[in-house]
């Protein structure tokens, strides 16, 4: 094995990219998730709160006994009843097909989060040793995965935005909404003239650095959760496994209040979903609608695949019908993958696919470096958004349909990313430039597609938004 690792590092080494290379091997020290095949009886129940518990010794079961000092289940059981029912559609759809022995599609059913002894343990090595045991579907380390580097303009505060006079374009009254090309690019100003701006129906979670839902252009498009305000304080009213979670949940201080501690969430949240025409600020891509505010990201940006995953889960289980993903990887975390794969079924998945200069492949890239795709942006059920503009984002180098990818990899469509004005915390307002920053605005006008076609197919949408994209950005008209 450790021939293998050794070879497995000298390549990555020479043909690789250093983004790609940084990735896959980061990932939390001491640490790493186990899949047992769903056969495998490990003692799972299911507390009051739906949350999946279990005291089964996975370590003696794997003979790595020894080497660790904790395990977890992951999951609720909402999800994990929902991924079993998904999995069994799914070889239902492979027997119509004439598929002959086809690969039983993983569900969310016993995922565990080991942590070893020794915190210096070496991961790979150990992953190495449990993978081929008969009880073992996958093993991986617990990626870490970023909000990307991101560039800030000069910053606009609460008190000097307050002071701008409203701009007299189309009849919006946000003062700083002529500076905000990236609406009449795509078109979403047309949308706003002859259809809607949003009737408040669609749901946009922001897995992010948390947002700051007491900002003056997003305290009245923060989801509430109803069941839990008007609750009693203390006790998970409406039983999704987190008490008082009033305004979303915050996976890294696990509690009810989300807020920002970085800058990134609360600028992804006003792109996506800034209240409109109220004369301050900014205007979203949606000006009515709910952000709901899931924090899983540290102020420094970094955050793992298991919270990640975490949030995914429950905002597929609250009713967001659109999951914004400005972050990722070069690292695919199947757990990760499987979580977005549940929520597919319920939301739509908007992801970013980074800045770092890299093609999707596979091959090489046209300036004969490493391909690599970028992840959750990259999966064939994620709307993966590159800059149109950019010239610093990852890139598709076949295009938003054609890929050589087995399992369809591929990114879709393109939107401004370069100098977007929006909210940052405490009340002011700045340019922040990424494929995070295009992603939102793709998220805003999906809410709006939404409310205007609810009951559209999603690959019917994601056809239709590709098919009337112009050469360099989407076009929602």
């Amino acid at each position: 094995c450790c021939i293998s690792l050794f070879l497995f590092t000298v390549l990555l080494s020479a043909q690789t990219p250093p983004a790609v290379q940084q990735d896959l091997m980061n990932f939390e020290p001491g640490e790493l998730i186990v899949k047992l095949k769903d056969n495998v009886d490990a003692g799972i129940t299911y507390a009051e709160n739906g949350k999946a518990v279990s005291s089964f010794n996975i370590g003696e079961l794997l003979s790595i006994e020894d080497k660790v000092a904790s395990s977890k289940v992951m999951f609720h059981q909402k999800g994990i009843e929902a991924s079993i029912a998904n999995s069994e559609k799914m070889k239902a759809v492979y027997m119509a097909k004439g598929m002959t022995n086809p690969k039983d599609p993983l569900t969310m059913k016993n995922i565990f989060v080991l942590k070893t002894s020794d915190e210096q343990e070496n991961i790979l090595q150990l992953i190495q040793q449990i993978k081929d045991d008969p009880n073992v579907e996958y093993a991986e380390p617990n990626y870490i995965y970023g909000i990307d580097d991101f560039e800030v303009g000069d910053i606009i505060t609460a008190e000097e935005a307050a002071k701008m006079e409203p701009s007299l374009v189309i009849e919006v009254n946000d003062p700083l909404y002529s500076s905000q090309t990236n609406i009449t690019t795509t078109n979403i100003d047309d949308v706003w003239e002859q259809y809607t701006t949003g009737d408040g129906s669609q749901v946009i979670a922001i897995l992010d650095t948390g947002v700051d839902y007491t900002h003056p252009d997003l305290a009245a498009n923060t989801w509430i959760n109803e069941a839990e305000l008007n609750g009693v304080a203390g006790y998970d009213d409406d039983e999704n496994g987190y008490i008082d979670d009033i305004r979303g949940w915050d996976f890294i201080n696990l509690d009810n209040a989300p807020l920002d501690d970085n800058m990134h969430g609360t600028h992804v949240a006003g792109i996506a979903g800034a209240v409109g025409n109220n004369g301050i600020g900014i205007a979203g891509a949606a000006w009515n609608v709910k952000l709901m505010p899931i924090k899983v990201f540290q102020s420094t940006g970094q955050g793992n695949a298991t919270t990640i995953a975490d949030g995914v889960e429950y905002a597929s289980n609250n009713g967001a019908t659109v999951i914004n993903m400005s972050f990722g990887s070069f690292a695919p975390s199947v757990t990760l993958g499987l979580a977005l794969e549940n929520a597919y079924n319920t939301s739509v998945l908007v992801a970013a696919t980074g800045n770092s200069r890299v093609c999707i492949g596979p091959g090489l890239c046209p300036d004969n470096r490493q391909s690599a795709p970028y992840y959750p942006g990259s999966y064939n059920y994620v709307l993966g958004v590159e800059d149109g503009a950019g010239g610093y984002d990852n890139y598709d180098n076949s295009g938003p349909i054609a890929t050589s990818y087995l399992n369809l990899l591929n990114y879709e469509l393109e939107a401004p990313g370069s100098s977007i004005i929006s909210t940052i915390p405490g009340g002011g307002y700045a340019p922040l430039t990424g494929t995070s920053m295009a992603t939102p605005l793709v998220a805003g006008g999906l809410a709006l597609y939404l409310q205007q076609r609810p009951n559209e197919s999603k690959e019917l949408m994601f056809g239709n938004l590709i098919n009337t994209s112009t050469s360099s950005n989407i076009d929602f008209m």
